[in-house]
């Protein structure tokens, strides 16, 4: 390519950004150099949770990204940033091609799927088709569906505590919505017109989440080359969402009550203090009063964040609003591929009447892209539906659960799925990240069939 074409290129796409995600530098140098030349904005990641932290933060229109990495995965990679409420198109890259592989890879949400040693002539044409598709408006894409009386008094909890600046705690369970309600608490508070900086607690260690949420200075630690803002000096101004708030650690929980209680902290490895102005929404699918009492988080700490309480109800306490969920996936879902509406039958929506939901309004929305994406149907039938709830559910548990109960429930999934995490972290209404941690932190990593 010239100079001139790759200028005239680079004008005609300077606004599409890409972000490249892969364990190997030498790969993301040369990807770095084909994309730039290409006259697209290019980020890199070198491994999975540097690929999160830089797509939270930078939000980039497409996401190419190796599927086998040493600490998240890029299928890992994606199912996290979905849970984060982030609809960002994937084109996966891997050395290691099988038909499974590329199943796993389109169910998981890609746009492509190529194989190493790249074409790149493949590449360029599969990301201008990419980056080619309508858009959909991330607002509209996050927008809160009900209209039950149980959600219409969420919608009223949400207009009061916009209005005022204290902290708030959504309780309720995994894939119900609680960074949808965050979200909608920002854009109508007066924080509106800076950022909303969303953390998936669970997908850090302790070590990195505490360097994550609050930076480091040169020289902290192996690695650390130079100083590093945090996602709360990300969020100053705005507001910072802790998803999972009770997996943060003891050491953490008491740097997070000094930020709320004085405004300020130090970076990881410094000694100066950084003030900042957030506003900070917890949310956690976990009875935090009882975890108090068993001495797992903090009382003052849990006083702090539960200023205001905001519940979010399961689907199956909702199940009127089914219809006009299943209404607004389908729309969305088929306005971003680029298909027509299927007609859903009244005994398809029978069955999904039948169904406990587990995994809550993710799960149903997981489904009802599967059957599109998958099938591109005229009609949407009962068969339809069933098949892709051939994993048996398993009745969902209040949210007080303990511990215990909690590690019954994954060998319960785990058993039930034969030993397939995907299947049961789906069934849980987990990410799959999140299940890895669940099954480190009880000691669960063996087999489990």
């Amino acid at each position: 390519m010239t100079k001139a074409l790759a200028k005239k290129s680079g004008n005609q796409k300077k606004q599409q950004k890409i972000l490249i995600v892969d364990d190997k530098k030498n790969i993301l140098t040369v990807l770095e150099a084909f994309l730039s030349e290409e006259g697209y904005e290019v980020l890199t990641a070198q491994g999975g949770r540097e690929g999160y932290r830089r797509a939270v933060q930078d939000r980039p229109d497409l996401v190419l990204c190796d599927i086998r990495m040493d600490d998240i995965d890029g299928l890992q990679l994606a199912s996290m940033l979905r849970s984060q409420g982030l609809e960002l198109r994937f084109v996966f890259i891997t050395a290691f091609a099988t038909i499974q592989g590329a199943v796993d890879a389109m169910k998981g949400g890609a746009y492509d799927y190529l194989t190493k040693p790249l074409d790149y002539d493949r590449l360029r044409r599969v990301l201008r088709q990419a980056l080619s598709k309508v858009k959909v408006d991330t607002v509209h894409t996050n927008r809160i569906v009900g209209s039950s009386p149980v959600m219409q008094k969420v919608f009223r909890k949400i207009a009061a505590v916009s209005a005022s600046n204290v902290n708030v705690l959504i309780t309720g369970e995994s894939g119900t919505g609680k960074e949808l309600i965050a979200r909608a608490i920002h854009a109508q508070s007066q924080r509106a017109g800076s950022s909303l900086v969303p953390v998936h607690c669970a997908a850090f260690s302790p070590a990195l989440l505490e360097s994550e949420l609050f930076g480091y200075e040169k020289g902290a630690f192996t690695g650390a080359l130079d100083r590093k803002q945090g996602f709360f000096e990300l969020a100053d101004g705005g507001t910072l969402f802790l998803d999972e708030i009770s997996e943060v650690s003891a050491e953490v929980q008491v740097k997070l009550l000094r930020v709320l209680q004085e405004r300020e902290f130090t970076r990881v490895g410094g000694t100066d203090y950084v003030n900042v102005d957030v506003r900070l929404i917890a949310a956690t699918n976990q009875n935090l009063g009882r975890l108090v009492e068993e001495g797992s988080f903090r009382q003052d700490l849990y006083y702090r964040l539960n200023v205001i309480p905001v519940e979010v109800p399961a689907l199956r306490d909702r199940p009127s609003d089914i219809p006009e969920l299943v209404g607004d996936i389908l729309a969305r879902t088929c306005k971003r591929e680029q298909l027509p509406m299927p007609e859903i039958r009244e005994e398809a929506f029978s069955v999904l009447d039948r169904h406990s939901w587990p995994g809550n309004v993710r799960e149903l929305q997981n489904l009802i892209e599967r059957i599109v994406v998958l099938n591109r149907p005229e009609q949407i039938d009962a068969d339809m539906v069933r098949d892709e709830l051939q994993v048996s559910p398993i009745e969902p548990r209040p949210l007080s659960r303990s511990p215990a109960d909690e590690q019954e429930l994954i060998i319960e999934a785990l058993r039930r799925t034969r030993g397939n995490k995907s299947d049961a972290a789906r069934i849980l209404g987990l990410s799959r990240r999140t299940l890895y941690y669940r099954l480190e932190k009880y000691g669960l990593s063996g087999e489990i069939r």
